[in-house]
């Protein structure tokens, strides 16, 4: 698609917070807001002449290869408007890292950084975009987490469940869209009586594709105030996820 006559650098988008994407606690759900600052990302991608359709002509695709969010404020509620704000901080040819403001009103509320790589569809490995870029002002000094990505923690995790994917778990990269292994460490936290409300900080690392009818195995271990989780197929970690919560 051509690059819109309404294309910046830094770009926003405003959302109503919807009721189904609500916990029992009243707030948005932190997989419900990851879903929005990533549609802002992709918006911002569509504006820009850099999409996933714009890359599928090259056979190429956007990946997600970390992502962490640190919360700021209580996080909004049913009928609430929210502003997301992105840009690209470095964009070296193969790899992007794009960082996301969220406001309540002027509150801001939630800050996220992204670390996007570009893989060849056909051979799943990556590759150089095949896309101009250079009207994209890169802001290599504006960075908003207060943390680097974490690194991967080393230590005895427990297994706390096993699933199967499901047609449902795919996007159209056609394997487990990135958002439902959060999902899937959420739902175990809960079960294991972990107060899910008190996250403030979530870290995900997204490791090894996973394909339709892999069996996942959900591993848990919990140090002080994190939480610490491995998704693993056939004893290979495909996913890390690290939160950080309140006392």
């Amino acid at each position: 698609m051509p690059i819109s006559n309404h294309f910046t650098s830094i770009y926003q988008q405003s959302f109503e917070i919807d009721f189904f994407a609500c916990s029992p606690s009243g707030h948005l759900k932190w997989v419900d807001l990851c879903k929005l600052i990533q549609r802002v990302s992709a918006d911002h991608s569509v504006i820009g002449g850099i999409s996933f359709w714009d890359l599928k002509t090259h056979n190429q695709a956007w990946v997600l290869s970390k992502f962490r969010i640190e919360k700021k404020a209580e996080l909004p509620q049913w009928q609430d408007n929210i502003t997301i704000i992105t840009w690209i901080e470095r964009l070296d040819g193969v790899r992007s890292i794009r960082n996301f403001e969220v406001y309540l009103g002027e509150l801001l509320i939630a800050v996220a950084t992204s670390l996007w790589v570009i893989i060849n569809t056909e051979r799943r490995r990556p590759e150089v975009i095949a896309l101009p870029h250079e009207h994209f002002f890169k802001y290599t000094d504006k960075k908003v987490t207060q943390a680097d990505f974490a690194k991967l923690y080393k230590g005895d995790y427990q297994k706390i469940d096993e699933l199967k994917v499901k047609l449902s778990d795919l996007d159209m990269v056609k394997h487990v869209t990135n958002i439902k292994y959060l999902e899937w460490c959420i739902d175990a936290a809960f079960t294991c009586q972990e107060a899910v409300d008190k996250i403030q900080i979530i870290d995900m690392h997204f490791l090894k594709e996973t394909h339709i009818n892999s069996t996942c195995i959900v591993h848990f271990l919990k140090e002080n105030t994190q939480l610490h989780f491995q998704i693993s197929v056939a004893n290979t970690i495909h996913f890390y996820c690290l939160m950080e919560v309140d006392e």
